[in-house]
């Protein structure tokens, strides 16, 4: 109980001492069993190292230092009246045991901390059941010799189980109360992990002998990976079904009804075919994320379009509202989704006098940039990190529709402006009415303590694809007609526990003081605090990164 306790007390101590205010979300995993202990390290890893040498001095300390509390935690809770291996012997297990955890856990760090540099639920509901499948699996190397043939425990498997609830909760709690409170609950987080490797040591040596090798372990390994590299394939097959004809076909603009614009997400694509996907009277008109022809008329796009800059896809914006407002007459509602979400805001925040009336994001991208990578050279926060989502969205390019790599015009130009687009999605407009959709998938993936200064409502839904469903055409012709939006009660309670729990399992937020392009800040008048910028400093740096002034 007090390597437990010590542990935990000494990372919060630790998080908040070096970033006086931070969350310290991942202070109670500090000695939870193996190897969600292994996860937590491997996470801070990931965002917190400038080099590779650095890279790897710091998973070499992981793999000792992880390595020896492991063995002091099973030695600690090896049950009376078993006979128990030697310290030696328990220590390079341990150490073996948190290498091979650790190589199982990096598809699903990098995929979170992707998720860090974007916030699409779709990485952590990748990631996290991932890391949860190696847990269930990887928990006896460090406990047993001969884990490889034998079958699992399952109450060794409920342990795991339990212990990733609690951790949830745990952080939940850390997230919902003062920080007054965070010495005590990192305290009781600390006293639960002393009970779960109690109880999971007892699970993994209180069985009988095994009669015939059953390698459960092995095959269970086998089937996640199958799992893992099937689910993807198909899930990308199945979203490159419908792509864009290659002829552009002109839009249709009426001479009535208020006009709207559409703005879709990350590898969409667009026939050049009239849409209306939103009931009532009025001017759809789809954004391309081409451009415009000379005529005037949004062109047909395909997926690769999507992947621009986003200072050109800014600029693509703000020409085809401009060119709807001569066209109507009219202010214009935009109506954007995930990246297109993004593009609006970033646009309307650098260009406020604009011809807008009302923005609608729908899958927004809240807490965007919170950790930072070199797209080019050796040396920068995350280099090592950044390498491996390379290597991942090279292997699934054959797949994808679209360039997933890491460093391809869009996220290099996401990365590049990370501080300052951290905070964009949370800022007001002056005369724009905003309003967000969002889905309850995505409480994974916004931080805990963010909020939107506008108007919202929860929707039971997946990121992606609200402007076209049901219930989400319905609340977006309220929205736009005017009329009062009811959203459920119970849906924004689990949309903040969801959000409270999910950020136990993210990667830490990379320190605001230490994104490359800080130096920016003061020549915006930012605080020198190293706090990220407020929106109207958001919205001069945005001008004058995005060339839009």
């Amino acid at each position: 109980m007090a390597l437990c306790v010590g542990l935990n007390l000494a990372e919060a101590s630790l998080v908040v001492g070096l970033d006086h205010g931070a969350l310290p979300t991942l202070a109670p995993q500090a000695s939870a069993i193996a190897p969600l202990g292994v996860f937590g390290d491997l996470r801070w890893v990931s965002v917190y190292h400038d080099s590779w040498p650095v890279f790897a001095a710091e998973l070499l300390a992981m793999l000792l230092v992880r390595g020896g509390l492991t063995a002091a935690s099973v030695a600690l809770a090896w049950p009376e009246g078993r006979p128990r291996p030697t310290a030696s012997a328990l220590v390079a297990r341990s150490v073996l045991a948190t290498a091979f955890s650790a190589l199982l856990l990096v598809p699903s760090v990098v995929v979170l901390f992707g998720l860090a540099a974007v916030p699409v639920s779709w990485l952590f509901l990748a990631g996290v059941p991932a890391a949860l499948f190696v847990a269930f699996v990887a928990h006896p190397i460090g406990v047993s010799g001969d884990w490889w043939r034998r079958p699992m425990a399952l109450r060794a498997i409920g342990w795991v189980a339990l212990a990733f609830v609690t951790l949830s909760l745990a952080t939940s709690a850390l997230a919902a109360t003062p920080s007054a409170l965070w010495p005590v609950i990192c305290a009781l987080s600390g006293l639960f992990n002393a009970w779960s490797w109690s109880g999971l040591v007892r699970a993994v040596v209180d069985r009988r002998p095994a009669r015939h090798v059953v390698p459960a372990v092995p095959l269970a390994l086998v089937a996640l990976v199958g799992t893992v590299v099937g689910g993807t394939v198909a899930g990308f097959t199945r979203g490159t079904g419908a792509t864009a004809g290659a002829s552009p076909a002109p839009a249709r603009v009426a001479g009535h009804g208020q006009p709207v614009l559409l703005v879709s997400g990350y590898g969409s694509s667009w026939d050049g075919q009239p849409v209306h996907p939103v009931p009532g009277p009025f001017t759809e008109q789809r954004f391309s994320y081409r451009g415009l022809s000379a005529t005037g008329q949004p062109l047909a796009y395909d997926g690769q379009d999507t992947v621009k800059p986003l200072a050109q896809l800014d600029r693509l914006l703000l020409a085809q509202v401009w060119s709807l407002y001569a066209k109507t007459g009219q202010l214009v509602d935009v109506v954007a989704e995930s990246e297109g979400a993004l593009v609006a805001k970033t646009a309307l925040l650098a260009e406020p006098e604009s011809p807008v009336s009302t923005l609608v994001l729908a899958s927004p991208l809240v807490g965007l940039g919170r950790v930072s990578y070199p797209v080019e050279g050796d040396r920068g926060w995350g280099v090592a990190t950044n390498a491996a989502m390379r290597i991942l969205g090279d292997a699934l390019q054959g797949v994808a529709p679209i360039d997933l790599s890491p460093d391809s015009s869009f996220f290099a130009s996401l990365n590049a402006e990370a501080p300052a687009l951290q905070e964009a999605m949370t800022c007001s407009i002056a005369g724009v009415h905003q309003f967000a959709l969002l889905p309850l998938a995505d409480a994974t993936a916004i931080p805990a303590t963010a909020s939107l200064p506008f108007p919202s409502v929860v929707l039971p839904a997946f990121h992606g694809g609200l402007i076209e469903s049901r219930e989400g055409a319905k609340v977006l012709a309220q929205i736009l007609s005017g009329r009062p939006v009811a959203g459920d009660r119970l849906l924004r309670l689990a949309d903040v526990a969801i959000s409270y729990a999910a950020s136990a399992w993210q990667v830490p937020p990379l320190v605001a003081s230490d994104y490359p392009e800080a130096s920016d800040y003061p020549k915006a008048g930012a605080r020198p605090s190293g706090e990220p910028p407020s929106c109207p400093q958001v919205a001069e740096l945005l001008r004058s990164k995005l060339a839009l002034g």
